[in-house]
Protein backbone atom coordinates (compact mmCIF):
# COMPACT_ATOMS: atom_id res chain seq x y z
CA UNK A 1 0.00 0.00 0.00
CA UNK A 2 2.84 2.33 0.94
CA UNK A 3 4.57 1.62 -2.39
CA UNK A 4 1.40 2.60 -4.30
CA UNK A 5 1.11 5.88 -2.37
CA UNK A 6 4.74 6.67 -3.09
CA UNK A 7 4.23 5.88 -6.80
CA UNK A 8 1.16 8.14 -7.01
CA UNK A 9 3.00 10.93 -5.19
CA UNK A 10 5.93 10.61 -7.62
CA UNK A 11 3.62 10.84 -10.63
CA UNK A 12 1.90 13.96 -9.21
CA UNK A 13 5.25 15.63 -8.53
CA UNK A 14 6.40 14.80 -12.07
CA UNK A 15 3.23 16.31 -13.57
CA UNK A 16 3.71 19.47 -11.54
CA UNK A 17 7.34 19.70 -12.65
CA UNK A 18 6.36 19.33 -16.32
CA UNK A 19 3.59 21.90 -15.90
CA UNK A 20 6.05 24.33 -14.28
CA UNK A 21 8.57 23.77 -17.07
CA UNK A 22 6.03 24.76 -19.75
CA UNK A 23 5.45 28.53 -19.92
CA UNK A 24 1.84 29.49 -19.32
CA UNK A 25 -0.17 30.97 -22.16
CA UNK A 26 0.14 34.72 -21.92
CA UNK A 27 -3.08 35.93 -20.33
CA UNK A 28 -2.49 39.49 -21.50
CA UNK A 29 -2.39 38.33 -25.14
CA UNK A 30 -5.52 36.24 -24.75
CA UNK A 31 -7.38 39.10 -23.05
CA UNK A 32 -6.32 41.50 -25.78
CA UNK A 33 -7.37 39.12 -28.57
CA UNK A 34 -10.65 38.35 -26.84
CA UNK A 35 -11.38 42.06 -26.62
CA UNK A 36 -10.75 42.43 -30.38
CA UNK A 37 -12.86 39.39 -31.30
CA UNK A 38 -15.80 39.90 -28.92
CA UNK A 39 -17.73 42.47 -31.03
CA UNK A 40 -17.74 40.10 -34.02
CA UNK A 41 -18.88 36.88 -32.34
CA UNK A 42 -18.84 33.83 -34.62
CA UNK A 43 -17.81 35.92 -37.64
CA UNK A 44 -14.14 35.63 -36.66
CA UNK A 45 -11.76 32.90 -35.57
CA UNK A 46 -8.07 32.80 -34.77
CA UNK A 47 -5.28 30.56 -33.53
CA UNK A 48 -1.83 31.41 -32.17
CA UNK A 49 0.99 28.88 -31.64
CA UNK A 50 4.40 29.59 -30.12
CA UNK A 51 6.80 27.51 -32.22
CA UNK A 52 9.40 27.39 -29.46
CA UNK A 53 7.25 26.14 -26.59
CA UNK A 54 4.30 24.68 -28.50
CA UNK A 55 1.87 26.70 -26.39
CA UNK A 56 -1.26 27.76 -28.23
CA UNK A 57 -4.41 29.77 -27.77
CA UNK A 58 -7.46 30.15 -29.98
CA UNK A 59 -10.83 31.85 -30.26
CA UNK A 60 -13.39 29.90 -32.32
CA UNK A 61 -10.34 27.90 -33.37
CA UNK A 62 -12.21 24.71 -34.30
CA UNK A 63 -15.09 26.48 -36.04
CA UNK A 64 -15.51 25.84 -39.78
CA UNK A 65 -14.91 28.81 -42.05
CA UNK A 66 -14.96 29.24 -45.84
CA UNK A 67 -11.33 28.70 -46.79
CA UNK A 68 -10.99 30.87 -49.94
CA UNK A 69 -7.40 30.75 -51.21
CA UNK A 70 -5.82 29.59 -47.93
CA UNK A 71 -7.02 26.15 -49.07
CA UNK A 72 -4.07 26.27 -51.47
CA UNK A 73 -1.72 25.60 -48.52
CA UNK A 74 -2.92 21.99 -47.93
CA UNK A 75 -2.85 21.44 -51.71
CA UNK A 76 0.80 22.56 -51.76
CA UNK A 77 1.59 20.38 -48.75
CA UNK A 78 -0.02 17.35 -50.42
CA UNK A 79 2.02 17.88 -53.61
CA UNK A 80 5.36 18.07 -51.74
CA UNK A 81 4.49 15.18 -49.40
CA UNK A 82 3.60 12.92 -52.32
CA UNK A 83 6.79 14.02 -54.08
CA UNK A 84 8.88 13.09 -51.03
CA UNK A 85 7.20 9.67 -51.02
CA UNK A 86 8.12 9.24 -54.69
CA UNK A 87 4.49 9.12 -55.81
CA UNK A 88 4.52 12.42 -57.72
CA UNK A 89 7.26 13.92 -59.90
CA UNK A 90 7.20 17.68 -59.42
CA UNK A 91 9.28 18.09 -62.58
CA UNK A 92 6.58 16.46 -64.70
CA UNK A 93 5.18 18.93 -67.24
CA UNK A 94 1.48 19.69 -67.49
CA UNK A 95 0.09 21.19 -70.69
CA UNK A 96 -1.85 24.40 -70.15
CA UNK A 97 -4.84 24.85 -72.49
CA UNK A 98 -7.09 27.82 -73.11
CA UNK A 99 -10.07 25.94 -71.63
CA UNK A 100 -8.17 25.63 -68.32
CA UNK A 101 -8.27 29.38 -67.72
CA UNK A 102 -9.99 30.76 -64.63
CA UNK A 103 -10.67 34.32 -63.56
CA UNK A 104 -9.70 35.98 -60.31
CA UNK A 105 -6.05 36.18 -59.30
CA UNK A 106 -3.09 34.91 -61.31
CA UNK A 107 -1.37 35.43 -64.64
CA UNK A 108 -2.10 32.25 -66.60
CA UNK A 109 -5.55 33.56 -67.53
CA UNK A 110 -3.83 36.24 -69.64
CA UNK A 111 -1.41 33.90 -71.40
CA UNK A 112 -1.96 31.91 -74.55
CA UNK A 113 -2.63 28.21 -74.08
CA UNK A 114 -0.34 25.51 -75.41
CA UNK A 115 2.62 25.96 -73.04
CA UNK A 116 3.68 23.22 -70.64
CA UNK A 117 4.66 23.92 -67.01
CA UNK A 118 6.19 21.66 -64.36
CA UNK A 119 4.02 20.80 -61.36
CA UNK A 120 6.64 22.56 -59.19
CA UNK A 121 6.22 25.79 -61.18
CA UNK A 122 2.42 25.53 -61.04
CA UNK A 123 2.56 25.11 -57.24
CA UNK A 124 4.85 28.14 -57.05
CA UNK A 125 2.35 30.25 -59.06
CA UNK A 126 -0.51 28.87 -56.93
CA UNK A 127 1.10 30.28 -53.76
CA UNK A 128 3.16 33.29 -54.86
CA UNK A 129 0.55 34.70 -57.27
CA UNK A 130 -2.46 32.84 -55.86
CA UNK A 131 -3.06 31.74 -59.46
CA UNK A 132 -6.44 30.00 -59.72
CA UNK A 133 -5.69 28.45 -63.11
CA UNK A 134 -2.46 26.93 -61.75
CA UNK A 135 -4.41 25.65 -58.73
CA UNK A 136 -6.92 23.86 -60.93
CA UNK A 137 -4.12 22.20 -62.90
CA UNK A 138 -2.36 21.05 -59.71
CA UNK A 139 -5.54 19.71 -58.06
CA UNK A 140 -6.61 17.91 -61.24
CA UNK A 141 -3.15 16.34 -61.53
CA UNK A 142 -3.05 15.15 -57.91
CA UNK A 143 -6.76 14.32 -57.74
CA UNK A 144 -9.25 15.71 -55.21
CA UNK A 145 -9.63 12.34 -53.38
CA UNK A 146 -5.84 12.12 -52.98
CA UNK A 147 -5.61 15.65 -51.56
CA UNK A 148 -8.45 15.03 -49.09
CA UNK A 149 -7.00 11.67 -48.10
CA UNK A 150 -3.73 13.40 -47.20
CA UNK A 151 -5.59 16.09 -45.22
CA UNK A 152 -7.50 13.40 -43.32
CA UNK A 153 -4.26 11.55 -42.52
CA UNK A 154 -3.00 14.69 -40.74
CA UNK A 155 -6.08 14.78 -38.53
CA UNK A 156 -7.36 18.08 -39.93
CA UNK A 157 -11.00 17.28 -39.20
CA UNK A 158 -12.53 20.59 -40.32
CA UNK A 159 -10.68 20.84 -43.65
CA UNK A 160 -12.22 19.63 -46.91
CA UNK A 161 -11.40 20.58 -50.51
CA UNK A 162 -14.35 20.18 -52.90
CA UNK A 163 -13.82 23.09 -55.31
CA UNK A 164 -10.71 22.95 -57.51
CA UNK A 165 -11.26 26.54 -58.69
CA UNK A 166 -11.12 28.13 -55.20
CA UNK A 167 -13.67 30.65 -56.51
CA UNK A 168 -16.97 29.42 -55.05
CA UNK A 169 -18.35 31.76 -52.40
CA UNK A 170 -20.94 31.46 -49.63
CA UNK A 171 -23.83 30.70 -49.65
CA UNK A 172 -22.86 28.08 -52.28
CA UNK A 173 -22.72 24.57 -50.85
CA UNK A 174 -19.64 23.35 -52.71
CA UNK A 175 -17.11 25.61 -51.01
CA UNK A 176 -13.80 24.63 -49.45
CA UNK A 177 -13.81 24.66 -45.65
CA UNK A 178 -11.22 24.69 -42.90
CA UNK A 179 -10.63 26.10 -39.42
CA UNK A 180 -8.02 28.40 -37.84
CA UNK A 181 -6.53 25.57 -35.76
CA UNK A 182 -6.42 23.11 -38.69
CA UNK A 183 -4.25 25.40 -40.82
CA UNK A 184 -2.19 26.53 -37.83
CA UNK A 185 -1.32 22.88 -37.07
CA UNK A 186 -0.50 22.28 -40.75
CA UNK A 187 1.95 25.21 -40.73
CA UNK A 188 3.59 23.77 -37.61
CA UNK A 189 4.14 20.49 -39.48
CA UNK A 190 5.63 22.32 -42.46
CA UNK A 191 7.88 24.43 -40.21
CA UNK A 192 9.16 21.34 -38.36
CA UNK A 193 9.45 19.29 -41.57
CA UNK A 194 7.09 16.64 -40.24
CA UNK A 195 6.27 14.47 -43.25
CA UNK A 196 8.56 16.49 -45.54
CA UNK A 197 12.23 16.62 -46.44
CA UNK A 198 14.18 19.72 -45.40
CA UNK A 199 14.36 20.79 -49.04
CA UNK A 200 10.58 20.53 -49.46
CA UNK A 201 10.04 22.49 -46.24
CA UNK A 202 12.40 25.25 -47.39
CA UNK A 203 10.77 25.51 -50.82
CA UNK A 204 7.24 25.73 -49.40
CA UNK A 205 8.20 28.42 -46.89
CA UNK A 206 10.06 30.30 -49.63
CA UNK A 207 6.89 30.36 -51.74
CA UNK A 208 4.93 31.74 -48.79
CA UNK A 209 7.55 34.36 -47.91
CA UNK A 210 7.40 35.67 -51.46
CA UNK A 211 3.64 35.72 -51.96
CA UNK A 212 2.40 39.06 -53.33
CA UNK A 213 -0.69 39.87 -51.23
CA UNK A 214 0.47 41.64 -48.07
CA UNK A 215 -2.63 43.32 -46.67
CA UNK A 216 -3.10 41.01 -43.66
CA UNK A 217 -0.56 39.77 -41.09
CA UNK A 218 2.18 41.86 -42.75
CA UNK A 219 0.38 45.10 -41.81
CA UNK A 220 0.54 44.29 -38.10
CA UNK A 221 4.31 43.83 -37.80
CA UNK A 222 7.20 46.30 -38.16
CA UNK A 223 8.69 46.84 -41.64
CA UNK A 224 11.45 44.33 -42.37
CA UNK A 225 9.85 41.52 -40.33
CA UNK A 226 9.83 38.24 -42.26
CA UNK A 227 6.39 36.67 -42.69
CA UNK A 228 5.62 33.46 -44.61
CA UNK A 229 1.88 33.51 -45.19
CA UNK A 230 -1.02 32.82 -47.54
CA UNK A 231 -4.10 35.00 -47.83
CA UNK A 232 -7.62 34.20 -48.95
CA UNK A 233 -10.15 36.65 -50.32
CA UNK A 234 -13.61 36.10 -51.82
CA UNK A 235 -16.81 38.10 -51.35
CA UNK A 236 -17.46 38.44 -47.60
CA UNK A 237 -14.47 36.26 -46.67
CA UNK A 238 -10.98 37.42 -45.71
CA UNK A 239 -8.38 35.05 -44.22
CA UNK A 240 -4.65 34.97 -43.56
CA UNK A 241 -2.46 32.20 -42.17
CA UNK A 242 1.29 32.48 -41.70
CA UNK A 243 4.51 32.18 -39.72
CA UNK A 244 6.05 35.32 -38.22
CA UNK A 245 9.82 35.34 -37.65
CA UNK A 246 11.14 37.52 -34.79
CA UNK A 247 14.35 37.87 -32.76
CA UNK A 248 12.54 36.53 -29.70
CA UNK A 249 11.30 33.44 -31.57
CA UNK A 250 8.77 32.46 -34.23
CA UNK A 251 5.04 31.90 -34.05
CA UNK A 252 2.12 30.77 -36.19
CA UNK A 253 -0.92 33.01 -36.62
CA UNK A 254 -4.15 31.98 -38.32
CA UNK A 255 -6.99 34.53 -38.66
CA UNK A 256 -10.36 33.95 -40.38
CA UNK A 257 -13.30 36.29 -41.02
CA UNK A 258 -16.68 35.65 -42.59
CA UNK A 259 -19.70 37.85 -43.22
CA UNK A 260 -18.22 41.32 -42.78
CA UNK A 261 -20.20 43.86 -44.79
CA UNK A 262 -17.04 45.76 -45.68
CA UNK A 263 -13.79 44.00 -46.57
CA UNK A 264 -11.89 46.95 -45.13
CA UNK A 265 -13.25 46.22 -41.64
CA UNK A 266 -12.21 42.56 -41.92
CA UNK A 267 -8.73 43.60 -43.07
CA UNK A 268 -8.35 46.02 -40.15
CA UNK A 269 -9.39 43.24 -37.74
CA UNK A 270 -6.66 40.94 -39.12
CA UNK A 271 -4.12 43.80 -38.92
CA UNK A 272 -5.04 44.49 -35.27
CA UNK A 273 -4.84 40.80 -34.30
CA UNK A 274 -1.42 40.55 -35.95
CA UNK A 275 -0.25 43.68 -34.16
CA UNK A 276 -1.46 42.44 -30.77
CA UNK A 277 0.32 39.09 -31.23
CA UNK A 278 3.59 40.72 -32.26
CA UNK A 279 3.59 43.27 -29.43
CA UNK A 280 2.69 40.80 -26.69
CA UNK A 281 5.08 38.13 -28.00
CA UNK A 282 8.11 40.38 -28.49
CA UNK A 283 7.45 43.19 -26.02
CA UNK A 284 8.02 45.71 -28.81
CA UNK A 285 5.60 48.41 -29.88
CA UNK A 286 4.47 48.48 -33.49
CA UNK A 287 4.13 52.05 -34.69
CA UNK A 288 1.11 53.06 -36.71
CA UNK A 289 1.79 52.99 -40.45
CA UNK A 290 2.30 56.38 -41.97
CA UNK A 291 -0.72 57.55 -43.94
CA UNK A 292 -0.23 57.52 -47.66
CA UNK A 293 0.73 60.91 -49.01
CA UNK A 294 -1.96 62.40 -51.15
CA UNK A 295 -0.85 63.75 -54.44
CA UNK A 296 -1.59 67.45 -54.71
CA UNK A 297 -3.35 68.05 -57.97
CA UNK A 298 -2.97 71.63 -59.05
CA UNK A 299 -5.85 72.91 -61.08
CA UNK A 300 -4.87 74.91 -64.08
CA UNK A 301 -7.22 77.62 -65.10
CA UNK A 302 -7.07 78.61 -68.75
CA UNK A 303 -8.24 82.15 -69.58
CA UNK A 304 -9.15 83.07 -73.08
CA UNK A 305 -7.37 86.15 -74.31
CA UNK A 306 -9.67 88.35 -76.27
CA UNK A 307 -7.82 89.55 -79.32
CA UNK A 308 -9.41 92.43 -81.15
CA UNK A 309 -9.04 91.94 -84.78
CA UNK A 310 -9.41 94.69 -87.30
CA UNK A 311 -11.14 93.12 -90.23
CA UNK A 312 -10.63 96.19 -92.39
CA UNK A 313 -7.92 95.82 -94.95
CA UNK A 314 -4.95 97.82 -94.02
CA UNK A 315 -3.85 100.20 -96.79
CA UNK A 316 -0.14 100.39 -96.97
CA UNK A 317 1.66 102.88 -99.08
CA UNK A 318 3.79 101.36 -101.72
CA UNK A 319 7.35 102.43 -101.42
CA UNK A 320 9.14 101.93 -104.69
CA UNK A 321 12.73 100.87 -104.75
CA UNK A 322 15.48 103.20 -105.68
CA UNK A 323 15.41 104.24 -109.32
CA UNK A 324 17.71 102.32 -111.50
CA UNK A 325 18.87 103.25 -114.95
CA UNK A 326 16.77 101.64 -117.58
CA UNK A 327 18.79 100.79 -120.65
CA UNK A 328 16.69 100.71 -123.75
CA UNK A 329 17.81 98.28 -126.37
CA UNK A 330 17.03 99.66 -129.86
CA UNK A 331 17.30 97.73 -133.07
CA UNK A 332 19.06 99.30 -136.07
CA UNK A 333 16.61 100.51 -138.77
CA UNK A 334 17.08 98.64 -142.00
CA UNK A 335 16.99 100.72 -145.14
CA UNK A 336 14.60 99.64 -147.81
CA UNK A 337 16.18 98.40 -150.98
CA UNK A 338 15.26 100.32 -154.10
CA UNK A 339 15.19 98.41 -157.38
Amino acid sequence: MLKKLLAITAVLLLCRAVQAALPAVDNSLFNRLEKLAAPHGQAVGLAFIDLKTGQELSINGSQEFPAASVAKVPVMAAAFHLSDLGQVDLQKKIRFRNEDKLGGSGVLQWLKGGTSYTIWNLVRMMIVLSDNTATRLVVNTLGLPTVNEYIKSLGLAETLIVDNTMLNEPPALNINKTSPLDLAHLLVKIYRAQGFTTQSKNEMLSFMRNQRYRWGIWRGVPPGTVVADKTGNVDGVLNDVGIVYTKQGNYVLSVFTNGFKKQREARIFINEVSRACYEEFTGETVSDPLPAKKKIVRKRYFTKKLVKRNHKHRITKYKPHKKTKVIKHTRPVRKKKID
